[in-house]
């Protein structure tokens, strides 16, 4: 080979490799910056908030995001939850500073927290806007959809001090949840009428908008209530026989482990005459948080389950109909 051509071929080949090494040093250098410190993000609301450093002493004001702070390896820096932040299991032994919706700002202070992470959903804007007004920062996150909750995730890892760790956790649940996206693809024929309450007695379900909505719908199904009015509807009897859901999820929690008999008897229904009724753990379908993909991935089992089943139901009684 004469010494143009090798000449030729190496500019051919650092060409290629040039966008290759130019795309891998912006992303280390977009990790790199998130964890520079002094660091200013803007949260949620669009108010920048600014850390000269690695936060030392963290107060959460939702389950969700101490979760999402034990995800990153960040829980040495928790100063403070909320009494109901009780996963992973060693949150429920940290410092207790109320509610979700009735934080007291006066055990959130004595704790001294460098940053307060808080949601715009349920935390009383008075209250964290009386944190700030002390000069503790707080970082809100307002996730909608579960593309959002990844997001959160990462950012909250930059904010304390670990990026990297935020963005690989995250990859990985969004790998998770797009493996279940595949396996739904070409179902839209078997794709179950399903109906996901929040309450038993009354029956309140999960409509458009909500995040169980986006769930039964990644993982295949048709969520009948996304026809009704509301976030959140009420559903009569009525209501529920002319949905007809072939599979019915229940948010288990406190009081909202099963339907009243009254509203089983109605065998009009398929899923009641199926008896093909999951509970799933409620905190795991109400919380915006890194448990979000584990309840995807249960409902789409449960409705692949269904379809199976659907499947070999005719081969069992001959050819006839369900």
């Amino acid at each position: 080979m004469s010494g143009r051509v090798r000449i030729a071929v190496a500019r051919r080949f650092l060409a290629g490799l040039l966008p290759v090494v130019l795309l891998a040093s912006a992303i280390e250098s977009l990790a790199f910056a998130a964890d520079r410190f002094p660091l200013s993000l803007k949260d949620d609301r669009g108010v920048a908030v600014r850390l000269a450093a690695p936060p030392r002493r963290v107060v959460s004001l939702a389950p969700s995001l101490t979760e999402i702070v034990f995800l990153v390896g960040r829980e040495g820096s928790l100063a403070g939850v909320t009494r109901y932040c009780n996963f992973p299991p060693a949150a429920a032994t940290l410092p207790n500073i109320g509610g979700v919706s009735d934080p007291d700002v006066e055990r959130i202070v004595a704790l001294s927290p460098d940053l307060v992470l808080c949601t715009t959903d349920g935390n009383p804007r008075e209250k964290v806007r009386a944190l700030e007004e002390m000069g503790i920062p707080c970082f809100a996150v307002a996730p909608q959809n579960l593309d959002a909750v990844f997001t959160a995730i990462e950012r909250v890892g930059a904010l304390l001090g670990a990026a990297d760790r935020g963005i690989a956790e995250a990859a990985a649940l969004r790998r998770r949840a797009q493996r279940v996206r595949a396996a739904t693809r070409g179902t839209d024929a078997a794709s179950p009428n399903v109906l996901f309450v929040v309450s038993t007695a009354p029956v309140i379900a999960a409509g458009s908008g909500t995040f169980m909505d986006e769930l039964v719908r990644l993982a295949g199904g048709r969520n009948v209530a996304a026809r009704i009015a509301g976030r959140y509807p009420r559903l009569s009897v009525e209501d529920l026989v002319a949905a007809r859901p072939d599979v019915v999820f229940v948010a288990g929690m406190t009081g909202v482990e099963r339907f009243p008999r009254e509203v089983t008897r109605w065998k009009e229904v398929p899923a009641f005459r199926e008896e093909a009724v999951v509970t799933l753990d409620g905190d795991l379908v109400t919380r915006p948080g890194p448990r979000m993909v584990t309840a995807l991935e249960r409902i789409s089992a449960a409705l692949a389950a269904w379809r199976e089943k659907r499947v070999k139901a005719p081969a069992a009684g001959g050819g006839g109909k369900r």
